[in-house]
């Protein structure tokens, strides 16, 4: 038997002995008064009551001293033969191990060494633990581990809850300025009949009650503009969307984007409009412009770089891609490049691959890519000078797409014609093409003012603002490939 094995037996015949006892090892309730960050301020000989997970216990005789972990923070325990009952402390020492989950209540102390304790003077089980928590240093260390059990990882590794402290004051940031700005929040569906709002493969699945395949969405997009049509003008929704797609430091089949859509306005509009956003967010949240992602110094103040696709294209290339007018042309430069352009129908589909190869990975400040080939978006409209070109821009810092707007088409017919030759894709084996929605193109007849949206993945945004190198780091719960034995 190893050593985990008989520390779980440990346990479990202390459970059994404290249940013969009449011992309630599972409590239903317990008063917490005061969180260890609480505790650790409060004043010597202050009263307090908290509880927590026992990190550590040492019993050294009449003394039994053990760090108390929640939330806030870690505090250490002295439990003391003399300062509460000899069947209290003779309890502690034989059935309290580390683990465990304890309500207590004292007096705010320092040590000899100094440190701030609480002496106890009462305690109450409230959880017994089962199996033995892993060592910080030996026991969690592997990535993959801390992602598959992140309660595990919490546990152990306390700092990790800094990344989603910050998550969470993002979403915050966001909203204020949001709501500063006139924008109402809604929310849409989750599970809709037609999936759409941008090209990627959903994930399928049936609705019993109605026999039907629905889908998990991928965007809201949809939704939010059938909003725009019945008379909403500034919306905004932090959306969990679905893509049945790779997985990779920059992608999780699940994750989360915060999507507008704004009435009357265009894109122009929105360049402003999302670096405004972003840079608020960063100051509210990090105190700064300037931040350390991967040891590069990125400064998110305005204003960013602005440069139309095909320009920056042509400067980094030397060719003008706009005066290529034959496939051919551009797949031989792709093939001289070293791009794989599997897949590509057209001249404009081998520069964007290009540039997601070569271009896009060596922009690190905070730059706004715009007016992009028709092919990056379809539901976006045509430049009234180039209808090969969109009225759109990206968000690109650190080598990563952050954020992407562009003017909504709200022409039904040529949405209609869209979703037709997407639709003719979709039949030959394109799983990431788009289908039609015909309730859409009635919402479009009805007619949709003037609008332009703006998506910005939240999950990529934390990982900038706390340096994280992978979005496993900064969702709390990866997707992850089972275990062998599962």
């Amino acid at each position: 038997m190893g050593r985990e094995e008989e520390i779980i037996k440990e346990k479990e015949k202390k459970k059994e002995e404290l249940k013969k006892k009449g011992i309630e090892v599972y409590a239903h309730k317990f008063d917490k008064k005061d969180s260890v960050f609480d505790c650790l301020n409060s004043k010597i000989d202050s009263k307090v009551k908290t509880a927590g997970r026992i990190m550590t216990k040492r019993d050294i005789g009449k003394i039994i001293f053990s760090d108390l972990q929640d939330f806030s923070g870690k505090i250490q325990l002295v439990i003391q033969k003399n300062f509460i009952p000899e069947k209290n402390f003779d309890f502690f020492s034989k059935y309290i191990d580390t683990g465990d989950i304890i309500g207590v209540s004292g007096k705010i102390i320092k040590t000899k060494t100094g440190q701030k304790s609480i002496l106890v003077n009462e305690f109450s089980l409230l959880t017994k633990s089962l199996v033995p928590l892993p060592s910080k240093w030996h026991g969690l260390k592997d990535k993959e581990e801390r992602y598959r059990r992140r309660y595990v990882d919490l546990i152990i590794n306390p700092e990790v809850k800094e990344i989603f402290e910050k998550r969470r004051k993002i979403f915050e940031a966001i909203r204020e300025f949001m709501k500063s700005k006139g924008f109402v929040e809604v929310e849409t569906p989750i599970l809709q009949p037609v999936y759409g709002g941008t090209s990627a493969r959903p994930f399928e699945t049936k609705l019993h009650a109605l026999n039907m395949k629905v889908y998990l969405r991928i965007s809201n997009e949809l939704y939010l503009k059938r909003l725009i049509v019945g008379g909403y003008e500034k919306i905004f929704e932090f959306s969990p969307d679905f893509r049945n797609e790779g997985i990779d430091k920059f992608h999780n089949p699940e994750f989360t984007q915060v999507e507008t859509m704004w009435a009357y306005a265009d894109y122009k509009d929105n360049m402003n409009f999302a670096e405004e956003m972003i840079c608020y967010v960063v100051k509210k949240v990090c105190g700064k412009t300037k931040i350390k992602v991967q040891g590069k110094e990125i400064d998110f103040k305005r204003p960013w770089k602005k440069i139309k696709f095909f320009d920056l294209l042509k400067e980094k290339t030397k060719i003008n891609f706009l005066e290529i007018k034959n496939f051919e042309e551009a797949k031989n430069i792709a093939k001289k490049l070293n791009v794989d352009i599997y897949g590509c129908n057209s001249i404009n589909e081998v520069c964007i691959r290009i540039f997601e190869k070569h271009i896009q990975p060596e922009i690190i400040q905070p730059t706004l890519i715009y007016d992009y080939p028709k092919e990056a978006a379809g539901l976006a409209k045509s430049s009234k000078e180039n209808k090969n070109i969109i009225d759109s821009f990206e968000i690109i810092v650190n080598g990563m797409e952050l954020g992407l707007s562009y003017c909504e088409q709200n022409d039904p017919k040529e949405l209609e014609e869209f979703w037709e030759n997407s639709e003719k894709r979709l039949k030959k084996g394109d799983f990431e093409a788009q289908k039609k929605d015909d309730d859409f193109i009635y919402a479009l007849k009805l007619g949709m003012p003037p609008t332009s949206g703006l998506g910005v993945g939240i999950d990529r945004l934390t990982m900038l603002l706390t340096d994280s190198p992978t979005i496993k780091d900064v969702i709390l719960f990866p997707f992850m490939k089972p275990e062998k034995n599962e």
